[in-house]
């Protein structure tokens, strides 16, 4: 898989749709004070990425689609985040290690309709099997959203971004076709 070509399709679909995933991405933000809103929104975001990997134009009220699947997008942030903590308190590594596996969790749980342990399963399955490709990807985002949470307002930009990333390199690495309008890579 071409990171490049990752970044560049990634920015394409964003550009397409800047207005959309902005104001998304403040809603996600803002409505994550209320913490049982947080879940769903965040699903909401991911089904906006898709939305937009799959050439469909995207919506603002695309991110209130995680309402449609709250217990799903609930049962998922748990047992994610359980998992990631108990990894961070084993010394750490393990910790950092699961969260690279599970960058395809949330676009898998969207893209595939999976339910929270699906999804978890088949994003460590997929990135144990591209584990290089899936460090790349992971470090690539990692920079991009540091970079964006180092500005105030970088962070209402980069959240969606790497969710279409995220989302882009899912599509890529289990095969499917996302059937993506006008794009630069090697996904159509």
């Amino acid at each position: 898989m071409d990171v490049e070509v990752l970044l560049k399709d990634s920015w394409n679909i964003f550009k397409d749709n800047i207005v959309a995933y902005i104001i998304g991405t403040l809603i996600a933000i803002i409505g994550s004070i209320f913490i049982v809103t947080m879940a769903p929104l965040f699903y909401g975001l991911a089904y906006m990425a898709m939305r937009g990997v799959k050439g469909e134009k995207v919506e603002i009220n695309d991110v209130f689609e995680g309402f449609n699947h709250f217990v799903q997008s609930w049962i998922f942030a748990i047992v994610a985040g359980v998992l990631i903590s108990i990894g961070l308190i084993l010394l750490v590594i393990p910790g950092i290690i699961l969260t690279i596996l599970l960058i395809y969790a949330l676009p898998l749980l969207v893209i595939r309709d999976y339910g929270a342990i699906d999804a978890i399963k088949e994003s460590i399955n997929i990135a144990k099997a591209n584990f290089t490709e899936t460090i790349v990807i992971f470090v690539v985002a990692m920079v991009i959203s540091v970079i964006g949470g180092s500005i105030r307002i970088g962070a209402i930009l980069t959240t969606p971004f790497v969710m279409i990333f995220y989302t882009l390199g899912a599509y890529g690495l289990i095969g499917e076709s996302p059937k993506v309008a006008e794009i630069a890579g090697e996904l159509e």
